[in-house]
């Protein structure tokens, strides 16, 4: 389980979220951003593009797969 503590939007203390049971985040208007896991939804501090820079970073990135061919896929984004 992956926790990133946030500040709650429009309310006083912070909640810990958790990367793995995300469903879909929203841009609202203001400074605050929403984070769905199903059908339960939750307001925190931050534009969109702050809290999807911070739910990535602390996520990690995901395992490559292997290519049909049984060879490690290529990450195209890796300098070489």
């Amino acid at each position: 389980m992956k926790l990133v503590i946030m500040k709650r939007g429009g309310q006083r203390g912070d909640v810990a979220v958790n990367c793995d049971r995300i469903t879909h985040v929203a841009s609202t208007p203001g400074p605050f951003t929403d984070i769905y896991f199903g059908d339960h939804q939750i307001t925190v501090e931050g534009t969109f593009q702050q809290v999807c820079m911070r739910l990535s970073m602390q996520a990690g990135p995901a395992p490559a797969a292997a290519a049909p061919d049984g060879n490690p896929s290529r990450n195209w984004f890796q300098k070489s």
